[in-house]
C-alpha cells in the first residue's frame, strides 16, 4: 500500500506522498495518512456499480486487486471497466525492459542520461519491440522558458511531472534519430503477472501530477517506484536519498537481480562514425564530396574503387 501511494517517511515523522495531486487519493488528507486513504478505499470498492467508469474499481485497478487479495473481498459489485480493459489489451503487457538513453547535453534534465520502461507483449516476431509501448516520466515544461529559467525551475521543483504511455518507436525516433543518443536496453526478469501489476498502476497514474526535480525526484526515481509496485517487497528507492542519477539506478536494478541481459541500439551518428572509421582516412574528403553531391558516384575515381570499399563509401 505504501508503494501504491508513493509514500515516504516525512522528516518530522509520519508520512508524505510524492504525489502532489489531490485527486490521486480518496481521503482528504490521504497524501499524509496512508491508513486513512486505505480506509476510504474499502467502502468505495463496494459502492453501487452505477458509477460506471468512475467507480473506484475502474479508476484504481492495482489498489483494487491488492485490497481484494489482502481482505478477501468476494462480494464486491461486478463492473465491466471497459475503458481500462481496452487500454490494458492494447498495451498487452507480458514483460518489461529498462531503457537507458545516453546523456544529452543540450538538456539539463538529460545531461546524465534518462531511463524509461518498455512494455513488451511477448510477440515472437522480429522487430516486435517497435510496436511495444513505453512508460516514461517527464516534466511538463512551460513553452517559452529560456534555458536559465528552465534549469532553475527544474532544480527547485517548479515543474509538474507526469507519466505517459506511448509507442516505443516514437522514443527511438526521438532519442536515436532526433537527439543522436545511443540507447541501452536491459530486459528485466519480471513475470507477466508482475508486469501486469505495474501496468495496472500506470492506469491509476494517468494525468496525475508529481513535483519534478532534475536530480532526485526525476524519471529514474519514478521508474524505481514502478518496479517496487511490480514486485512487492523490492527496495530500490532507499538507496537514493539525495540524488537519482540514471546510470546509478540502472546499476541498482541490476544489483537487485532484476536484469537479465542488455542490447545496444546505436544512434545514427554512432553508426555513421563507425562506418567512417572503416574507411581509409585519405578517402574522407571523397565521403564529404559524395554526401554533398551524389552525382560524384558516377565519376571515374569512385568507379575505380574496390567494390567493397565503394559500397562502404555509399553507405
Amino acid at each position: 500500500w505504501i508503494s501504491l501511494g508513493h509514500y515516504e517517511t516525512a522528516r518530522l515523522g509520519g508520512w508524505r506522498s510524492y504525489v502532489s495531486d489531490k485527486k490521486f487519493f480518496l481521503a482528504a488528507d490521504g497524501n499524509e495518512h496512508p491508513d486513512r486513504d486505505l480506509a476510504a478505499h474499502v467502502p468505495a470498492l463496494s459502492a453501487p456499480a452505477s458509477a460506471g467508469e468512475q467507480h473506484a474499481q475502474c479508476v484504481y485497478p492495482a489498489r483494487t486487486r491488492w485490497l481484494k487479495a489482502q481482505l478477501q473481498l468476494t462480494d464486491l459489485p461486478a463492473l465491466d471497466c471497459a475503458e481500462f480493459k481496452q487500454w490494458f489489451k492494447e498495451v498487452s503487457p507480458h514483460s518489461a525492459v529498462m531503457i537507458f538513453p545516453a546523456a544529452y547535453l543540450n538538456s539539463p534534465s538529460s545531461m546524465f542520461g534518462h531511463t524509461l520502461l518498455r512494455l513488451d507483449s511477448g510477440a515472437a516476431d522480429g522487430g516486435a519491440e517497435y510496436l511495444s509501448f513505453a512508460a516514461n516520466f517527464g516534466a511538463l515544461v512551460t513553452p517559452g522558458d529560456n534555458s536559465l529559467f528552465y534549469a532553475f525551475r527544474g532544480l527547485t521543483g517548479g515543474y509538474r511531472g507526469q507519466f505517459e504511455v506511448d509507442q516505443y518507436y516514437k522514443k527511438i525516433r526521438e532519442y536515436n534519430h532526433g537527439e543522436n543518443r545511443d540507447i541501452w536496453e536491459y530486459p528485466l526478469n519480471l513475470s507477466a503477472e508482475e508486469t501486469g501489476r505495474l501496468v495496472e498502476h500506470l492506469w491509476e497514474l494517468r494525468k496525475i501530477n508529481f513535483a519534478y526535480y532534475f536530480f532526485d525526484e526525476n524519471c529514474s526515481y519514478r521508474i524505481l517506484e514502478l518496479l517496487e509496485v511490480a514486485r512487492p517487497g523490492l527496495d530500490l528507492t532507499s538507496g537514493f536519498p539525495l540524488t537519482a542519477i540514471p546510470i546509478d539506478t540502472v546499476r541498482a536494478v541490476q544489483h537487485a537481480g532484476l536484469g537479465r541481459d542488455k542490447h545496444f541500439r546505436p544512434a545514427q551518428g554512432t553508426v555513421l562514425k563507425q562506418r567512417l572509421d572503416d574507411m581509409p582516412p585519405e578517402l574522407y574528403p571523397l565521403v564529404i564530396e559524395v554526401s554533398a553531391d551524389p552525382g560524384r558516384l558516377d565519376s571515374a575515381g569512385v568507379r575505380a574503387l574496390d567494390p567493397v570499399l565503394r559500397a562502404r563509401l555509399i553507405e
